[in-house]
């Protein structure tokens, strides 16, 4: 069962309670089903089910539907992203 660096930011850290975890992962998984394990295991993890949260896989941009690698070193979440 690979760990991995789960790191949050902006509002989602202040929501969260911290900054980074380490997950258990069972691969395959898709970012969706992290979310879902995260909300499970953080006591405010529920946060990260909200409409809209990104994501990334080792600094690239990553939907629900896409499966984390077996080679990931970290996933990121923060809130959405709005240009100006």
């Amino acid at each position: 069962m690979p760990k991995v660096r789960v790191v949050f930011f902006a509002s989602l850290k202040e929501s969260i309670g911290q900054s980074e975890y380490i997950a258990d992962l069972t691969l395959p998984l898709s970012i969706g089903e992290l979310k879902q394990q995260l909300a499970n295991e953080l006591d405010k993890g529920q946060v990260l089910l909200a409409k809209g949260i990104q994501s990334s896989i080792d600094y690239e941009f990553a939907r629900d539907a896409d499966i984390v690698p077996d080679s990931v070193n970290e996933v990121a979440f923060f809130p959405p992203v709005t240009g100006g």
